[in-house]
Order: C-alpha cells, then sequence, then structure tokens
C-alpha cells in the first residue's frame, strides 16, 4: 500500500496544533526562528476569522495574549530568548492572575542577540527561573519535527486546565527544518487529541458572589468568568497580592492561602502533565534525553540494539517542574546516567544532578555537550560503549 507523504517543518506543525487546539488569538513580532510560527499563525488565524495581530514588539505582543485570555480567548505567541528576556514581567503577572497563555520559545545560540540563525538548547535554566518567590511554571519541550504537533496541543490544554502560562520549548534545527511526515500517522495522532478548556463559572445557575481566585483545596483550579460580560457578578483581576475575591491583601490567612495554592496547583497537580517514557531494559547504563538530541539518542539506540546492546532510556517532554519520580527509578539501578544537551555546560544534567545522587550517590553522571552542533547518534553510541 502506497503511503502519502507531506514535506513540513516544526513551525507548520506547531501552527496547525494551536489552529486545531481552538486558539482563536495570537500576537507576536517576528524573531528568527521563530518567524515562520508567526507568519503561519498570522495567515491562518486570520483565513478562518480568528484575531491574529502583528505587534509592534515582544512586549506588547504577550500583553495582548493576556488581555485576549483575561476576555476568554485562547492565546498564543512565539518568540525566541530576546524577546523572552521582554516577556519576563508579563509571564509572572499571568502566574499572578492565573491567566492562561502558551509561549513558544524558540531556541537559537545566545546570550543576547547571539546568532540568530544558529540552533542551541541554551535557554533551559533561563525558562525555569522566570517567576520571582521560586515558583516554578510548566515546561514542555519538543522532541522532535513530528513531536510538535502533539507536544503544542498538550502545552494549550495544560495552560488551560491549570490556568497558567507554559513555555512550549524547542530550537531552531525544529522550527526550520523539513521531514517527510507519514499523513496517516499524522492523522492517527491528530485524532487522539481531546480538547481542553479552562472551567467556566455558570453565572446564571451559581447564588453565589463569584471570585476570580476561589477554591476549596489548594490544588484546585479557579473557575474562570470573563470581565464585562454584563452579569451581577464582578470579575476582579489583579497581580497584587490577594484574597480569593481579588481583594488587595498582603497579611491575611486567606492571601498567604492564595499564594500557596500558585505554588500547589503547579507542583500537587504534576500527573496532569507528566509527559515522558521510560525504558528500562535492567542495564546499569542509561540516558535521559529531550529536545532534539532525543532524536540522535533514539537513533544511537536503534544502532546499539543490532549490536545485542541494550541500555535504559528516558525520554522527557516535560522539563520543568522536575519529574523527579522516573529520574529517581532511572537511577537507582544505574551505575551511570549520560545527559546529552547542546548547551554549555550541561544545563539540564546540572539542574537534576541532586535528585539523581539522592536516589543513588554513587550513580555517576555523563555529560555530552555541544555548545551549537547538534550532537551526533555517534558520539552518543561512543560514549554508551565505554560503560556497557
Amino acid at each position: 500500500m502506497q503511503k502519502n507523504y507531506q514535506i513540513l517543518n516544526g513551525a507548520e506543525l506547531i501552527s496547525q496544533a494551536a489552529i486545531d487546539a481552538g486558539v482563536n488569538f495570537f500576537a507576536g513580532y517576528p524573531i528568527t526562528p521563530a518567524s515562520s510560527i508567526y507568519t503561519a499563525l498570522l495567515t491562518k488565524l486570520q483565513e478562518l476569522g480568528r484575531v491574529a495581530v502583528g505587534a509592534s514588539d515582544e512586549i506588547s505582543a504577550l500583553a495582548m495574549c493576556i488581555g485576549a485570555s483575561i476576555r476568554g480567548a485562547k492565546s498564543i505567541t512565539a518568540t525566541s530568548a530576546p524577546g523572552l528576556s521582554l516577556m519576563v514581567e508579563s509571564i509572572g503577572y499571568a502566574f499572578a492572575t492565573e491567566t492562561p497563555c502558551v509561549i513558544v520559545n524558540g531556541q537559537r545560540l545566545g546570550p543576547s542577540t547571539g546568532a540568530a540563525t544558529q540552533s542551541a538548547q541554551g535557554d533551559i535554566s533561563f525558562v525555569r527561573n522566570f517567576i520571582s518567590g521560586g515558583y516554578e511554571i510548566p515546561v514542555l519541550a519538543i522532541n522532535s519535527i513530528l513531536d510538535s504537533y502533539e507536544t503544542t496541543y498538550r502545552a494549550i490544554n495544560l495552560s488551560e486546565e491549570l490556568r497558567c502560562p507554559v513555555i512550549l520549548l524547542t530550537e531552531k534545527d525544529v522550527i526550520m527544518s523539513q521531514t517527510n511526515i507519514d499523513s496517516d500517522l499524522l492523522d492517527e495522532i491528530k485524532s487522539k487529541q481531546k480538547t481542553i478548556q479552562r472551567p467556566y463559572f455558570d453565572f446564571e445557575e451559581q447564588k453565589k458572589q463569584y471570585k476570580n481566585y476561589d477554591f476549596d483545596n489548594l490544588t484546585d483550579i479557579p473557575e474562570f468568568l470573563a470581565p464585562g460580560i454584563g452579569t451581577k457578578h464582578r470579575a476582579v483581576v489583579t497581580a497584587s497580592m490577594h484574597d480569593k475575591a481579588g481583594n488587595l491583601s498582603k497579611n491575611s490567612p486567606e492571601a498567604f492561602e492564595v499564594l500557596e495554592h500558585l505554588r500547589a496547583k503547579i507542583e500537587d497537580n504534576i500527573d496532569k502533565y507528566s509527559f515522558y517514557k521510560l525504558t528500562n531494559n535492567n542495564s546499569k547504563v542509561s540516558i535521559i534525553s529531550f529536545l532534539a538530541s532525543d532524536l540522535s539518542t533514539k537513533a544511537a539506540l536503534k544502532e546499539l540494539e543490532k549490536k545485542n546492546i541494550k541500555v535504559n532510556h528516558l525520554s522527557l517532554t516535560t522539563l520543568f517542574p522536575v519529574l523527579k519520580k522516573p529520574i529517581i527509578d532511572l537511577a537507582k539501578n544505574s551505575d551511570y546516567i549520560i545527559i546529552p544537551e547542546v548547551n554549555f555546560g550541561g544545563q539540564y544534567a546540572e539542574i537534576i544532578r541532586g535528585t539523581i545522587l539522592e536516589a543513588n550517590p554513587n550513580c555517576q553522571i555523563i555529560k555530552i555537550n555541544s555548545q551549537a552542533d547538534l550532537i551526533s547518534p555517534q558520539r552518543i553510541i561512543t560514549e554508551l560503549e565505554k560503560h556497557v
């Protein structure tokens, strides 16, 4: 049976997933490598009668997305590290106001404006530490061109489900590279997606007064009501320390409870976004991979299987908050854990070092790093063969 293929890049699949997941508002500012997402969504959303805006800068772009989301839209923007740096204040605002939005970060070689057309994975530490006060927001990693569709869909659903900003981490070599995609496989992936909406307050049925940030348990997600829709209920949106009704308060027990809720709804709901695949081959050698290095890892493991060499493999889609359980499960019986990543010093390896060593103090962490070039399967094979 003849197969049908499409030649697609990551930007096209990210854009299509956003449309299929119900995104109806995009605002962005063109920046390489995210410009192709900007172009695709600007065109496609307008064709569908949805809203897409070319903003004057990245600060305006995210502010527009947050404003649209506060009114009930599903919103997304796309940028790279220089633009993301400008968005940090607004990301904190979205977090504090429990406003859903997705920010796609197309990594390129940095720091600062860096090298616009050179891929890298150097923003891992950066995206973990956006929110002051020690809070974290979910960060999902796109691990291949094909993976762009499903992971984007997941990010949009997660943002709605938890009412929070979500970072979708990718890189130039995924966004701008093309590959043959099996149309049947893509259709199968699409058919499995379920669209999630934020929880809405039924203002016609509910007799109790609406509170923007109301919850019974710390992990609950407050029901949403868009301000200005002409009901008797008042919707208050504020990023200043507040109680459940949105009234400014910095000393009340309820205001501190809201702060604890902002942490708990992310960290304690981690099962909602524990996206990973753990292959345990009872080996003493393991590898953890993510982003485009995941593709190189899978290619390396296929070659090793031909030699009857098997290692354990943890493929991560969720990077933050750190998925401690699968990492601990992997580390307990591993003498060596190898972590390939395209950045200086192995950023993710350093972040999860404590988790690994807490589970197994004798485990050796081996980094395979490149400042800019993709890590080849052969380089991974060479390192793995030293330890099996």
